[in-house]
């Protein structure tokens, strides 16, 4: 079995984001990321969080739980709200066909977190969402 999850909690904000990567960074050089995976990471971790501080909250008060496990030269992370029940898998990806002016906002960060991440899935557990991803992923970013 894996090895238990270290987790932090801290308000939904975006000025939490810095001390997720800090926390989720020991992980990671626990299991030898280099700098440019590293980076990798930070912008997944950024995409998510920015993402709950802006929209998982009906008032804006919540918190957001990061947990970590390191396994098999891998790291497994889940990020936690109590937000409102949204499933960012579920989303249809963008027509990356249309211009900027007609493609309607949002879905890019998606897309962006599937090609980067390894092993992507999200569920609901009671009255929280639970994503969570295995890093690194399947290689470099493909166009």
């Amino acid at each position: 079995m894996g090895s238990p999850f270290e987790r932090l909690t801290l308000p939904a904000r975006v000025e939490s984001v810095r001390a997720f990567h800090r926390f989720v960074r020991s992980g990671a050089e626990a299991v030898g990321l280099d700098l440019a995976d590293m980076d990798k990471l930070d912008l997944v971790l950024e995409e998510i969080l920015i993402n709950i501080a802006r929209y998982a909250y009906e008032d804006g008060a919540g918190d957001v739980q990061v947990a970590y496990s390191t396994e098999a030269g891998s790291l497994l992370v889940e990020v936690t709200d109590q937000g409102r029940s949204f499933n960012p898998l579920d989303a249809a990806p963008p027509d990356l066909a249309l211009g900027l002016a007609d493609r309607p906002i949002g879905g890019l960060g998606v897309l962006l977190v599937r090609q980067i991440v390894g092993l992507l899935s999200y569920r609901r557990q009671g009255n929280q969402n639970i994503l969570s991803f295995r890093f690194p992923g399947p290689g470099p970013i493909t166009p």
